[in-house]
Parts: structure tokens; sequence; C-alpha cells
């Protein structure tokens, strides 16, 4: 059985500020991030040292960071996209797109979670993975964006690939 936890003077009740931002946790109104007091700059610091740990090949712990930040804010659109990412290279596609669908939900312009999305779709025969790479590819229409550019080149292959094939 779980342990009490007494209140004391190394344990003291939580303040009234406390309990009232707990409070609109359990009802949905705030992230456990923001319970927390976690600012947009401390969770984009964590998000750069988890890019940072994957470009090194460190994927379970960059995975750990993701993780943390997707279970604090899964609100976060940009988080929920970089965990995708990860679990791609981790080989854990089903929960690759579970993290893109949802990142695409919370930011329908996501270019990440669209390009690599629209690439599992098509892994997986589904053609709704050209629309998202259309998408992904209009939203860069520049080609500024590493995501734009491989959505591009998708499309690119996809198209020489049709021409090639004999019509029916």
């Amino acid at each position: 059985m779980g342990r009490v936890i007494e209140l004391s003077e190394a344990h003291p009740a939580p303040s009234s500020e406390t309990r009232a931002r707990m409070r609109s946790f359990l009802k949905g109104e705030r992230t456990w991030a923001q319970v927390e007091g976690m600012t947009f700059a401390q969770a984009q610091k964590i998000a750069q040292i988890g890019c940072e740990l994957a470009e090194r090949g460190r994927l379970s712990d960059a995975c750990v960071l993701f993780e943390g930040l997707v279970a604090g804010n899964p609100r976060d659109s940009s988080a929920q996209g970089a965990l995708g990412t990860v679990y791609v290279r981790l080989g854990r596609l089903a929960d690759a797109m579970e993290c893109f669908d949802a990142a695409v939900q919370l930011w329908p312009d996501n270019l990440v979670a669209l390009t690599h999305r629209g690439e599992l779709r098509l892994r997986k025969g589904d053609r709704r993975g050209v629309e998202d790479l259309a998408r992904a590819a209009q939203l860069d229409e520049r080609g500024i964006s590493a995501a734009g550019r491989r959505a591009r080149r998708l499309l690119q292959a996809l198209a020489a690939r049709a021409a090639r094939k004999p019509s029916d």
C-alpha cells in the first residue's frame, strides 16, 4: 500500500495558489507544465537539447526529453512533431503516427508533422499521404525548411514513378 505523506514543516500544505493551479489542471484548463510554472523559453531550451541529442544519435535520451515535454504540455504541436520524428528513427511507427496526428490536429500547418505523416501514410498504402505532402510543399513554397524540401522531393518521386507506369 502507498505511503501517506503527513504535513509538517518539511512538507507544508500547498498554498491556495498551488491548489487553484492543480484544480485547473484537473479540469483540463491548464497543462502540467503550466502548473509547474515552466516558461516557453525553458520548453524551447529542452527541445533544443532534445534535437541536439537526436542529431548525435542519442535517440533514447532525446525520446525521454520529448516525452517529458509532451507529458507536461500535450498541446505543444512542435513537441508532438519532434517526438514523432524520434519515434520514426526508433522504428516506433505507430507511436510516431499518433504524435503526427496530434501535432497536425493542434496546428494544421505543422510542416514537420505533415511531411512525416504523409510519408508514413504512403508507406502504409494510404493515398492521403499525398495530400499531407502537397500541403507541406504548399506551406513552404520557397523550400526554406528541410521538411518542405523533403515533401517536394517525395512528391516529385511519386510523379516520376506515375509517369513511368504504363497506363491501364
